[in-house]
């Protein structure tokens, strides 16, 4: 959504910005106007990206998250990974219930920079980072958070889920976990632990 919204004021600013270069200099105006289009592509693509292999931005409603939370149970010796963590509001309640480390991954550009503002501002503990998390490792994980699609959930199952150590715990909001049965639900949100 925030892509969308950048890439409508991008291309009207680009469109105005070539109509006042291109009576000044016909080859500056053009040149200026793709340069603007290859920029605004490379700033999106990372965000259109996750939106095809995680999830759209979304924000979660209280009692979802508060039930990630519950369902969670977090300790001060957890190590908690937010997969696609958008604007960090997840990942910033589990950094407040006091655990080891907090980290949310993001790979969309401009969630990331909320992410990292809302960070800012709150003096949150979490730590939040543009990357794509399939590249990540997760072997020293307790906990996963996530908000995300069926189809990633299947391709987390496939390639995380075996790599996790026993008793890591899988916090998942509305999308299952496929081929596992989940030990809690509360609200469309599925808690899950590595035998």
């Amino acid at each position: 959504m925030l892509e969308a919204i950048f890439v409508l004021i991008a291309m009207f600013g680009a469109f105005y910005f070539v109509e006042f270069v291109y009576p000044l200099n016909e080859r500056g105006g053009i040149f200026a106007f793709f340069v603007i289009l290859v920029a605004v592509f490379l700033i999106i693509a990372p965000g259109m990206y996750s939106m095809i292999t995680g999830a759209p931005f979304v924000l979660t409603t209280k009692k979802r998250l508060s039930a990630m939370i519950k369902l969670g149970n977090f300790k001060k010796t957890d190590v908690v990974y937010d997969l696609g963590c958008g604007d960090g509001r997840i990942v910033r309640e589990v950094a407040k219930c006091g655990v080891k480390k907090a980290i949310g991954y993001e790979f969309s550009f401009f969630t990331f920079l909320l992410a990292k503002l809302r960070t800012f501002l709150n003096g949150g503990a979490e730590e939040i980072y543009f990357r794509n998390f399939w590249k990540e490792d997760f072997t020293d994980s307790t906990v996963i958070v996530c908000f995300l699609l069926p189809k990633p959930m299947e391709k987390i199952k496939k390639e995380i889920w075996p790599k996790l150590k026993k008793g890591t715990r899988i916090v998942s909001n509305d999308a299952k976990l496929p081929g596992v049965v989940p030990e809690k639900e509360l609200h469309k949100v599925f808690l899950y632990i590595k035998k």
